[in-house]
């Protein structure tokens, strides 16, 4: 991948400049929405013109409230979901704010709610007619000591729910039968949807695994990149509080995965191992992992390159995909470069693509 230009959005005071999610619009402008935690809000940005145009605010309780939001997924401009931190509910509101419907819905069997989040793990809800697919995952997903093979091979990945009547449906997609083989690993995954394919992304797997559409069973590619341990590590779970936090924030693993409708592609996340032993630096890469990789997959999941990116630059989880390339931010805390009022991207776009 090589560097395409650079751009920047003019944030005020009340914005971080990490952001705790991102999405790229196409409509009339070029737009990205930033949602700020620290007022309950979603903001639109103009790409091209880096400016603000809109900040909506929303209400956590009341005739409007809408819960403290966790994530968001704009459908369109006029249909945005917003989904809260607890609870198996979100809700609907037009581009103005304002409240269209809320849903509530009982937890599919054995299962977690919907999980949308817009930085780690990425797999935004696919709306299908009125019904829409959310990824879900075991209802154990602290304690795992408790989940064998066998458990986790039965369950699922996704569930289907039908925005009219609230019913629930977990689809066929199920992980990997020999994910837990050998031992323990974090359950994490990423989804992407992209050239006829539902794609996934384990945090301890080298494969993605893919199917046409929810009805039909995964098949898997090999996607290994060069960079991470053949052997990927497994969680300890007999070990002190060093030893797990390394194991989820310092060892090689995957993370997002990301499609690009123009280019046709689709992007993975992954980190290589990093040595570290102190408590104080585990906890700096919750903020700032280090140095990571891209890797870049062509619509058949055939590897096209990968690109090793050091740290102190780059924020990985504040990245979008849009029409000129990858966006990859450079609020790196590390970046002698950051200024407090901006948030700034590098493009970086595939040779001739």
């Amino acid at each position: 991948m090589t560097s395409k230009g650079k751009v920047s959005l003019l944030i005020d005071e009340t914005t971080p400049d990490f952001s705790m999610g991102l999405q790229y619009v196409e409509a009339e402008k070029e737009l990205v929405f930033n949602i700020n935690w620290a007022t309950n809000s979603l903001q639109m940005y103009d790409l091209e013109e880096g400016k603000l145009i809109k900040s909506i605010p929303f209400e956590k309780e009341g005739d409007q409230g809408v819960g403290e939001l966790m994530a968001f997924h704009v459908h369109t401009l006029d249909s945005i979901f917003l989904f809260p931190f607890q609870g198996a509910s979100f809700s609907l509101v037009d581009g103005s704010g304002n409240l269209i419907k809320r849903f509530k819905y009982n937890l599919p069997e054995n299962h977690t709610a919907g999980f949308v989040h817009n930085i780690s793990f990425i797999s935004p809800p696919i709306i299908q007619g009125g019904k829409i697919n959310f990824k879900t995952r075991p209802a154990i997903i602290d304690n795992y000591r408790e989940m064998t093979n066998e458990m986790l091979a039965s369950s699922k990945l996704s569930f289907r729910l039908d925005l009219k009547t609230l019913d629930t449906e977990l689809l066929m997609h199920h992980y990997p039968s020999e994910y837990l083989e050998n031992g323990f690993k974090r359950f994490e995954f990423s989804r992407a949807e992209g050239e006829g394919k539902i794609v996934y992304s384990f945090f301890g797997d080298h494969q993605l695994y893919w199917a046409s559409d929810f009805n039909s069973p995964l098949e898997k590619e090999e996607a290994k990149s060069e960079y991470l341990s053949d052997k990927l590590p497994l969680f300890p779970v007999d070990g002190a509080f060093l030893q797990s936090q390394k194991y989820s924030n310092a060892s090689s693993r995957y993370d997002n995965l990301i499609h690009d409708p123009y280019r046709e592609v689709f992007y993975r996340f992954a980190y290589p191992d990093l040595d570290v032993n102190t408590e104080e630096e585990v906890r700096a890469l919750r903020n700032n992992p280090g140095p990571f990789v891209v890797m870049v997959f062509d619509k058949d999941l055939k590897l096209l390159t990968e690109t090793y990116f050091e740290e102190g630059k780059y924020l990985p989880m504040n990245a979008f995909v849009g029409k000129k390339g990858l966006y990859l931010s450079t609020n790196n805390p590390d970046n002698p470069d950051v200024q407090e009022d901006l948030m700034d991207f590098e493009i970086f776009a595939l040779v001739g693509k």
